[in-house]
C-alpha cells in the first residue's frame, strides 16, 4: 500500500494537536463546498470505497502502549469501513443558508471517534438553489495541507465527465499491534524517534547561526525580535471575542472576487493575505465596539501558521508548522493606512527568521518521556491565549473549475480549530477565481457570528473604495471542443456549456466585457487531468474498472505501445533525460507527429521549458533544462540550456524532482494533477493561458515516450 504511515509514531507537532483535543475545543480542520445539482449519495460513497486505499492514512488509526509508555501510533484499523465515515444528511424546507449553517455548526462541533480513522464526510441535500453541500472533517493531528490535497484529488475531476469507479480492491491490512508488542515497539522506537527530533533541532539551531552570521538577516532577525518585544511590553487584554470555550461551535462565510483583491494589493504593492487581514481586523474592531469595547486594548494580534517544510520533505505527511504573531492596530479612520501598517507588519515578521526559532521550541517538548508530554502539551494552549486573541490561516486552491461526480464545485469555505480561550478563527481560501473568508466561533463567546460576517463585507466595501477599484466580476472559464475530439456525453445534471459560436472561436480567447475575463478550455483536457481523476497521485493503479478496460480496448491508451523485440532493445541507448541531444530527440518527435500538430494549430504563446531540480543520486549534480520552441504546431528548435537561462527566454517555465518527471514522461501521472498538488511547479508563465491547450499538452507526452 503506497504513502502509508503504518507504524510510524506522531511527529512534534501531530503530537501537540492529538493531546490538545477536547470536548470544548476539538482539533478538526476542513472545508464546508457547494456543489451544482444533486449528488447521489451511494455513488458517492461507492467511489470513495474503491479509491481511498490509494491514501492509506485515511484507513489508519492511532494507538498507543499502556500507561502513555511510547508516542500514539499509526496502525491500520482492521474494522474499516467506508460506511462509518460518509454520511447522508437532509435539511428540513425550506433548505435555507441559516438551516445549513446551523447543521453545519453540530458537525464541525464535537471530537472525533479516536477508535477509528479520524475523518468524516457528510452529504447533505435539501439545500435551496439546485445544490449538495458536502462538510469535510479531519483531526488536525492526522494531515496538513499535502494529505488534504490529496483527498480532493482523490475525488475530483477536472472536467464535467466523471471518471468510471474503479473495482474495489481486497483490504488485507496487517494484524494489529498487541498491547505488549505496542510497549516493545515504543522502547525499539525511542531512540531513533528521538534521534530524529535532536537531528531537526540541530538544523534548526544551524539555520538560526546562518542567519545571525549574516549582516542583513541579522538585522531583520532583530528588528522582528524588537517587534515582539514591544508588543509584549504590556500584558495582553482580552477582547469580547475572548472568554471560556463551550465546545458548541458555528461558521459563517463571505466570499468576494480575487479579481478585485488582486487589483487592491496591486495598487497599495502588498499582498493578498495583507489585504485579507485588514479586512479581518476592521471588522473585529467594529464588533468589538458593539460589544462594548476593546477595554483599553489597542490593537488586535493574530497568530498566523506558518509551513516549515523544505523541499526535502515535499512527499511526507505530518505538520511542519510555526506561528508568527501579527499585531493589527485598532482606531485607525483610513482604511488605507491600516493596510499599509499591516503589510510592513507582516513584512518584518516574515523576514525576521523568526518562524524558525519558534518550530524549535515547538519541537523540544517532544524530547521529553511519553507519558509527560500529555501534560506539557495541555499547557501550550494557555500559553496562546496569553499571546494572541485569534488564529488566521490561509488556504490557496485551484483556480480553475473542479468536479465531483459530473457537480461543478462553486464554493469551499474552510475552517480550523480554535484555541482555548479564543471564540474566533478565520480560515482565508481561494478558488477559481473567488477568494472565501470563514469565521469559526464558539456560540458562548461570540454569539452573534452572522453580526460579525456583515461586518466583514461593510470593511471590505469600504477597502475596496479606499483602494480606487471597481466592482469586478471573477474569470469565468468556459470549454469548446478542440477539432477531431471525440465527444463525450455529459450527465443530464451538467449543462452544456460549449456554444456552436465558440466551437469554431479562438481557444485561447480572451474577452473583456465590463471587467468580465472568459477564458475558454479545450475539452482535450479530459486526457491530461486522467491520473487527477483516477486519484493516481502518481502511483499506477493494479486493478481496474472494468468499463475503463472496455475503453482503452476501444481506443487505444495512448501510453500503451507494443512489446518491443529483441532487435528493437539492442539499438543504440537512448538519449539521456534533460540532456542537448534528448532535447534534438524530443523535437524530431514532435514534428513527426501529427495528433500534435493538430491539437497544437493555435500555440503563439512561446516557447516551453522544463527544469530538473539536481538530482546526485541519479548523476545529476546540478539543475539542467530543456526549452523548446513551439509555434502553431511545430516544434522550431530545441536545445538543454541553465534554468537561469530557460526562466529568463522561455515564456512558461515548470520545474519539479526526478522521480516527478520520470513519472510524468512514463505516463504514470497527469502534469496538470502535479502542479495542483505542488510536486511540480508552474515558475513562469500564467495557467490559464495554458489551460485551452491542454490536449496539445497530452500529445507533447506522448512524444516524449517516442524519444
Amino acid at each position: 500500500m503506497p504513502r502509508s504511515k503504518h507504524g510510524q509514531v506522531l511527529g512534534p507537532v501531530d503530537s501537540a494537536f492529538y493531546y490538545v483535543d477536547s470536548p470544548q475545543t476539538p482539533m478538526n480542520i476542513g472545508a464546508l463546498t457547494f456543489f451544482e445539482g444533486k449528488i447521489p449519495f451511494d455513488p458517492l460513497r461507492r467511489m470513495l470505497d474503491a479509491r481511498i486505499h490509494q491514501i492509506p492514512i485515511y484507513q489508519q488509526k492511532l494507538v498507543q502502549a499502556p500507561l502513555n509508555l511510547g508516542q500514539p501510533t499509526w496502525v491500520y484499523d482492521p474494522d474499516f469501513n467506508i460506511a462509518k465515515h460518509v454520511y447522508w444528511h437532509e435539511l428540513p424546507a425550506p433548505g435555507d443558508e441559516h438551516q445549513l449553517q446551523d447543521m453545519a455548526g453540530r458537525l464541525v462541533s464535537g471530537m472525533l471517534d479516536r477508535s477509528k480513522p479520524l475523518w468524516e464526510i457528510h452529504l447533505i441535500e435539501g439545500l435551496q438553489g439546485d445544490r449538495t453541500a458536502i462538510l469535510f472533517k479531519i483531526h488536525h493531528c492526522m494531515v496538513d495541507g499535502l494529505a488534504a490535497i490529496d483527498l480532493f484529488t482523490l475525488l475530483f475531476d477536472l472536467t464535467p465527465n466523471p471518471s468510471p469507479i474503479p473495482r474495489k480492491p481486497v483490504y488485507d491490512p496487517p494484524p494489529m499491534p498487541s498491547q505488549p508488542q505496542l510497549v516493545v515497539d515504543a522502547i525499539l522506537q525511542s531512540l531513533p524517534n528521538r534521534w530524529r527530533i535532536v537531528r531537526k533541532i540541530a538544523e534548526d539551531v544551524s539555520t538560526i547561526g546562518s542567519t545571525i552570521s549574516d549582516k542583513n538577516n541579522r538585522r531583520k532577525m532583530f528588528t522582528g525580535m524588537a517587534n515582539v518585544a514591544s508588543d509584549n511590553m504590556q500584558l495582553l487584554r482580552p477582547l469580547p471575542i475572548n472568554g471560556t470555550n463551550s465546545g458548541r461551535q458555528t461558521i459563517a462565510w463571505a466570499d468576494f472576487s480575487l479579481a478585485e483583491v488582486k487589483a487592491i494589493k496591486s495598487a497599495r504593492k502588498v499582498s493578498v493575505n495583507d489585504v485579507m487581514l485588514t479586512i479581518l481586523s476592521g471588522a473585529v474592531e467594529a464588533y468589538v465596539r458593539q460589544r462594548g469595547g476593546s477595554g483599553g486594548q489597542d490593537s488586535l494580534r493574530v497568530l498566523v501558521p506558518v509551513s516549515m517544510r523544505s523541499e526535502a520533505e515535499k512527499e511526507e505527511y505530518g505538520n511542519r508548522i510555526a506561528v508568527l504573531p501579527v499585531d493589527i492596530p485598532f482606531n485607525l479612520s483610513d482604511p488605507l493606512e491600516r493596510l499599509r501598517l499591516v503589510s510592513e507588519y507582516t513584512t518584518v515578521m516574515k523576514d525576521s527568521s523568526l518562524s524558525t526559532t519558534l518550530d524549535m521550541v515547538l519541537t523540544m517538548p517532544s524530547l521529553a518521556a511519553s507519558w509527560l508530554q500529555p501534560l506539557i502539551w495541555k499547557a501550550a494552549p494557555v500559553v496562546f491565549s496569553l499571546a494572541a486573541h485569534m488564529w488566521c490561516t490561509n488556504v490557496a486552491g485551484p483556480q480553475i473549475p473542479m468536479y465531483l461526480l459530473g457537480h461543478r464545485l462553486l464554493n469551499t469555505f474552510g475552517f480550523f480549530p480554535l484555541n482555548p480561550s479564543m471564540g474566533l478563527a478565520t480560515v482565508i481560501a481561494s478558488y477559481n477565481q473567488r477568494i472565501a473568508m470563514t469565521l469559526v466561533a464558539d456560540m458562548a463567546i461570540v454569539p452573534e457570528v452572522n453580526d460579525l460576517r456583515n461586518l466583514v463585507y461593510e470593511t471590505y466595501k469600504t477597502l475596496r473604495a479606499a483602494a480606487g477599484v471597481p466592482e469586478m466580476e471573477p474569470i469565468v472559464l468556459s470549454r469548446t471542443r478542440t477539432e477531431k475530439t471525440e465527444k463525450i456525453e455529459k450527465p443530464e445534471s451538467v449543462p452544456a456549456k460549449a456554444s456552436a459560436s465558440s466551437a469554431t472561436s479562438d481557444p485561447e480567447r480572451i474577452e473583456t466585457r465590463e471587467s468580465v475575463t472568459t477564458v475558454e478550455i479545450a475539452d482535450g483536457s479530459a486526457a491530461l487531468s486522467e491520473g487527477y481523476a483516477n486519484g493516481q497521485n502518481g502511483q499506477p493503479t493494479t486493478e481496474r474498472s472494468e468499463e475503463t478496460e472496455a475503453s482503452e480496448s476501444a481506443s487505444g491508451d495512448a501510453f500503451d505501445q507494443e512489446t518491443p523485440t529483441l532487435a528493437q532493445e539492442e539499438k543504440a541507448e537512448k538519449p539521456r533525460l534533460f540532456t542537448d541531444g534528448w532535447a534534438k530527440g524530443y523535437m524530431k518527435a514532435i514534428n513527426a507527429s501529427e495528433s500534435y500538430r493538430r491539437a497544437s494549430t493555435r500555440w503563439e504563446a512561446g516557447s516551453l521549458a522544463f527544469v530538473l531540480h539536481a538530482t546526485p543520486e541519479e548523476d545529476y549534480p546540478e539543475a539542467v533544462a530543456v526549452i523548446l520552441d513551439l509555434h502553431k504546431g511545430e516544434c522550431r528548435a530545441a536545445r538543454a540550456l541553465t534554468p537561469a537561462e530557460a526562466k529568463g527566454e522561455a515564456a512558461f517555465v515548470i520545474e519539479g524532482d526526478f522521480a516527478t518527471w520520470s513519472d510524468v514522461l512514463k505516463g504514470k501521472a497527469a502534469p496538470l494533477a502535479l502542479i495542483m498538488r505542488g510536486k511540480l511547479r508552474l515558475v513562469k508563465g500564467s495557467m490559464p493561458r495554458l489551460l485551452p491547450f491542454t490536449q496539445s499538452a497530452q500529445e507533447l507526452l506522448n512524444c516524449a515516450k517516442n524519444i
